[in-house]
C-alpha cells in the first residue's frame, strides 16, 4: 500500500507558494493536511474511513469550514495522484456543497459613477489605481486571473480576453469600448516602463515603477486604498458582485453571466438574482407610498 509521505505535503505547499497563495491561505492548509495525516498515520485510508471522518467533520465543524476542509484535502489528494498514479484520490466522491452567502456587497451604477467622480478629483489616487478600478469593474475578473493576463489574452479587434481561471481553465470574457482608451494608455505606459527598466517580459499587468510583473496582492491593495482615501468599503470582489449585478440588471441571461465569472456552479450566480430582488424591494419601500404593503404581500404570496 502506498503512502503520503512529508516530501509530497512539502511539495504540494511549495506548488501553493509559487501560485502566490497568501501564507495565510498555505498555513491553514498544510495544518488541515496535516491534522489528516495524523489521524491516519499518513497511509492510503479505505473509503469507509473517509466517509466516516467526511461526517465527523460535517457534523463539527460549520459550513462554510467544512467546505474548505474538504475541499483542501480533495485538492491535495489531486496533486498527490497525479505525482503517484498508485494513490487514489479518496475525496472524488464526497463533494461539500458551498455554503450560500446571504448577503453580498454591491455598488450600483449610480453609486459607480459618483465613486469614479471622486476618483478622478482626488489627487491622490493614482491613474494606476483608477484603471484597476475601471477594467475590474468591466470584466468581472479576480486580481488572481489578473496576475496571470499576457499580451497574447487579448484580442484588441474582438475586445475579448482569454482568462485563465484559478482551477487552470479557460474562458473568454468581453470588454467594451469604454474600456479602450484606458488600455490603450496602458500598454503605452507599460512600453515606456520596460524601456526604461530594460526588461521584456509578456505580462499584461505591470507595476509602473518597477515594471515587474503584479501580483494579486498589489492589485487587492490598490483596490482597498481607493476605498480607505474615500472612507468606504472598497473591494476587488465587491466590483467583482457590481459588474454582475449590472448585467443582470440590464436583462443579460444568468448563464452567459455565469460564463463570464467562471462559475462552475448555476448556484453560485444566482446569488446576484437575489441581490437585484432585494434592491427592487428597498426601491419599492422607500418611494412608493404603500410600499411595505406591496413587499408584504409578495413574500406572503411566495409562502
Amino acid at each position: 500500500m502506498e503512502v503520503i509521505s512529508i516530501p509530497e505535503l512539502e511539495n504540494y505547499i511549495s506548488l501553493l507558494r509559487s501560485k502566490s497563495r497568501s501564507e495565510s491561505t498555505t498555513k491553514q492548509s498544510k495544518r488541515i493536511i496535516q491534522n489528516y495525516m495524523q489521524r491516519f498515520g499518513s497511509s492510503e485510508v479505505s473509503k469507509k474511513e473517509v466517509y466516516i471522518y467526511y461526517k465527523e467533520l460535517e457534523n463539527k465543524l460549520a459550513k462554510s469550514t467544512f467546505y474548505n476542509h474538504i475541499k483542501i484535502l480533495r485538492h491535495f489528494y489531486h496533486f498527490v495522484s497525479n505525482e503517484n498514479p498508485h494513490i487514489n484520490n479518496p475525496f472524488v466522491r464526497f463533494k461539500a456543497r458551498a455554503p450560500v452567502r446571504k448577503f453580498v456587497r454591491v455598488l450600483y451604477q449610480q453609486e459607480i459613477d459618483t465613486l469614479y467622480a471622486q476618483m478622478l478629483e482626488n489627487n491622490r489616487i493614482s491613474d494606476y489605481q483608477r484603471f484597476l478600478f475601471e477594467f475590474i469593474y468591466a470584466t468581472g475578473m479576480k486580481p488572481s486571473e489578473m496576475q496571470r493576463l499576457m499580451l497574447s489574452d487579448f484580442d484588441f479587434i474582438a475586445r475579448s480576453i482569454i482568462v485563465t481561471g484559478d482551477n487552470a481553465s479557460s474562458r473568454y470574457t468581453f470588454y467594451s469600448e469604454n474600456l479602450e482608451p484606458l488600455l490603450l494608455t496602458h500598454l503605452e505606459k507599460r512600453q515606456s516602463i520596460l524601456e526604461e527598466q530594460d526588461l521584456y517580459h509578456s505580462a499584461f499587468f505591470i507595476d509602473w515603477k518597477t515594471g515587474l510583473t503584479v501580483n494579486r496582492h498589489i492589485i487587492y491593495q490598490a483596490i482597498t486604498a481607493i476605498g480607505k482615501e474615500l472612507n468606504m468599503k472598497l473591494t476587488p470582489s465587491i466590483l467583482r458582485h457590481s459588474f454582475a449585478v449590472a448585467l443582470l440588471e440590464n436583462g443579460c441571461n444568468i448563464r452567459y453571466i455565469q460564463a463570464l465569472l467562471g462559475h462552475a456552479s448555476i448556484s453560485t450566480t444566482q446569488i446576484y438574482e437575489n441581490v437585484e430582488i432585494k434592491s427592487k424591494q428597498n426601491t419599492i419601500q422607500k418611494y412608493h407610498p404603500r410600499g411595505e404593503k406591496i413587499i408584504e404581500r409578495r413574500e406572503n404570496s411566495v409562502l
